[in-house]
């Protein structure tokens, strides 16, 4: 007798109906964890970019600037765009033709938007010489497309220029500024 392998339709018709059942569950899931990386993901390079521009500010003894990204990689005033980080050479706060880029952050999510918000009320962020900034603590802020402060978060800068991540300190699920004050985002911001 010669042993049958394989399976009954039946049994396949039972097997494609639990891996979508399996799947209407799970996709929904990673399209929001997919979602969350990306920020996450802006939120490290963007770490990244400042930590450089300090490190490189003192280990080169010169002045850094990180500034929003505009047309033809000079500085504007929307983050959106992205953000460049160059040696300053005359230390003015916007990229002339010879200030060379270091590195570029590129432009966010259609509907995202990232904020400075520094206590010289600068649009722009510098490094000294000596690693320090020019009296700009304060913090960025992002905000996803269309989402709430939930997804956000911040980036704090103290008053010697050290960069770190925003903390949800009081447990109510959104990050907080160096002062304590929750991160605001306006959906469809």
């Amino acid at each position: 007798m010669q042993i049958q392998r394989g399976i009954t339709l039946i049994e396949l018709i039972l097997a494609l109906a639990i891996l979508a059942i399996i799947s209407s569950i799970a996709i929904p899931g990673m399209a929001d964890f997919f979602k969350r990386y990306r920020y996450e993901s802006i939120r490290h390079h963007l770490f990244d970019l400042i930590a450089l521009g300090r490190g490189k500010a003192y280990g080169y003894g010169k002045i850094y600037t990180l500034c929003p990204r505009g047309v033809g990689d000079t500085c504007d005033s929307s983050w959106e765009q992205g953000a460049i980080l160059f040696i300053d050479n005359n230390g003015d706060g916007s990229r002339d033709t010879d200030d060379v880029i270091e590195r570029v952050l590129p432009a966010l999510p259609n509907g995202a938007s990232l904020t400075w918000n520094s206590f010289g009320n600068k649009n722009y962020l510098q490094y000294r010489p000596n690693g320090r900034t020019r009296s700009q603590s304060g913090n960025f802020s992002f905000c996803p497309p269309g989402d709430t402060a939930a997804n956000g978060w911040i980036i704090v800068l103290n008053a010697s220029g050290r960069p770190y991540f925003g903390k949800d300190r009081n447990g109510d699920g959104i990050v907080e500024n160096g002062s304590g004050q929750n991160l605001t985002c306006t959906a469809g911001q």
